[in-house]
């Protein structure tokens, strides 16, 4: 499949690209900002979609990347980008310092990927090293036209992006998808370890930032960038609300607590109330996904208990 190209604003395009796994449409995407300061990719997509991304900087004419940026080191965010760091040799790849040793030797990460995803995990496909020469250096980030932003509530080796008003969240602002009706589907990216207050701290830097335009991870623009990331910050303390009431009630005690938590959270928060509009695959997937957030609240939960005994 190729990748599909949407120019969303001026000298900003998403590249839209299509791993070979069912539901997965629509929702991976790679950021090319194409001057006037410099040119630039946020978040390079999976291995397994290298080439559609290639192609796609062909067709539009990149030749030149001045910076490879990652939010972070999750394979659907940086999984190709040992293939870009091949392809576009003498750019620097920017990448947060706790998640560098991990791109420059990915197999713990791989392994770690396959263990937690299974067959999602194996169609990301398997990450390319990057030369530790191609990290790039504080002398090469001074002069960079974008503002990184250290937000650790997803994982501790995520950068958001700041640049000319547009905020590149990763997934520190959660996951936000278009629906059909124009609703609403905002939905939090906390797998486990999860730490509210961390979260927390992450969304007011973003808040600091004032973005005039909020480009998630997954998937999309949003031009009310503010509100989302308030709305998102609301959406955390509710469910943390929520779901301490059920484990306090032994909530965590059967086995099948994470799927009883998903239907909650689907019949209470009004922030999911899109789900039903999504189609069945993307159901599916989303359903993964918010399993493994109550499972990072879980967790954390678990551990607030164990502090107050």
């Amino acid at each position: 499949m190729a990748a599909t190209i949407h120019h969303v604003a001026p000298h900003l395009f998403l590249i839209v690209l299509a791993p070979p796994i069912s539901g997965f449409q629509d929702f991976i995407g790679a950021w090319l900002i194409d001057g006037p300061d410099a040119v630039y990719l946020v978040d390079v997509g999976p291995a397994a979609t290298a080439d559609q991304l290639a192609d796609a900087l062909a067709d539009l004419g990149v030749d030149h990347l001045d910076y490879i940026c990652l939010t972070h080191i999750h394979i659907d965010h940086a999984g190709a980008v040992g293939h870009l760091a091949r392809q576009f040799s003498s750019t620097p790849v920017v990448c947060h310092p706790k998640g560098t040793p991990h791109i420059v030797d990915p197999e713990r990460l791989w392994q770690d990927t396959v263990k937690t995803l299974g067959e999602t995990g194996r169609a990301y496909g398997r990450m390319l090293p990057v030369d530790p020469s191609c990290i790039a250096t504080e002398k090469q980030l001074a002069s960079a036209p974008f503002q990184l932003l250290d937000t650790p509530g997803h994982s501790p080796h995520h950068y958001a992006i700041a640049a000319n008003g547009f905020l590149f969240a990763g997934e520190a602002g959660g996951v936000c998808l278009p629906l059909p009706s124009g609703d609403l589907y905002l939905r939090p990216a906390t797998p486990p370890r999860f730490f509210l207050e961390t979260s927390l701290s992450s969304i007011d830097r973003l808040m600091a930032a004032r973005p005039v335009a909020l480009c998630y991870g997954h998937f999309g623009m949003r031009k009310d960038g503010m509100d989302m990331l308030a709305r998102h910050r609301e959406q955390l303390l509710f469910w943390n609300k929520t779901l301490e009431t059920e484990a306090a009630g032994g909530g965590m005690d059967a086995s099948d607590f994470a799927d009883r938590w998903v239907d909650l959270l689907l019949a209470a928060d009004p922030l999911l109330h899109g789900f039903s509009q999504l189609a069945p695959d993307v159901r599916a997937r989303e359903r993964g996904f918010l399993l493994n957030s109550v499972k990072g609240f879980a967790g954390y939960l678990a551990g607030l208990n164990r502090t107050d005994l």
